[in-house]
């Protein structure tokens, strides 16, 4: 097995490792982030906490950035390591050994990515495209 290559768990085939694109990384973010606000919108109608749905975000946004930091610590640490965004577009988040990360590795690498968010277009310039929060986890972002 090459190291660009990687083994299937579900298949137990081995095939090219191919880094995400800076476009499918972008288009799962905005795919998340829509995803977001039908969510949100759906619980300002439901729970009608208050009047207006940009009120309801003023006056609850940090229960609201706490679900988001939830959403993509859980759903990149679980099971397809990719947040529902991420699976449409078809990439996943893998650690540099080419295995899955761990609940605490998503944590970091969804913390070190809103910290070290200006790092995000250093992925145009590596061979890996890695942004600066991938680097620092040591993480990989690969097409499925």
């Amino acid at each position: 097995m090459d190291t660009d290559d990687i083994l299937d768990e579900k298949t137990y085939e081995t095939r090219k490792l191919i880094a995400a694109t800076f476009i499918q990384r972008s288009s799962a973010f905005l795919l998340d982030v829509i995803l977001f606000f039908i969510l949100s919108y759906g619980f300002h109608k439901l729970l009608r906490l208050a009047p207006y749905y940009i009120q309801f975000l003023t006056n609850y946004w940090m229960q609201l950035l706490i679900l988001i930091a939830l959403y993509y610590i859980y759903f990149d640490g679980g099971e397809n390591n990719a947040t529902l965004g991420k699976q449409i577009i078809g990439i996943r988040l893998l650690n540099e050994q080419k295995q899955a990360v761990s609940y605490f590795v998503s944590a970091q690498h969804f913390f070190s990515s809103v910290i070290l968010f200006f790092g995000y277009f250093i992925q145009l310039g590596n061979e890996k495209r890695q942004t600066l929060a991938d680097k620092y986890c040591k993480v990989l972002v690969v097409n499925v």
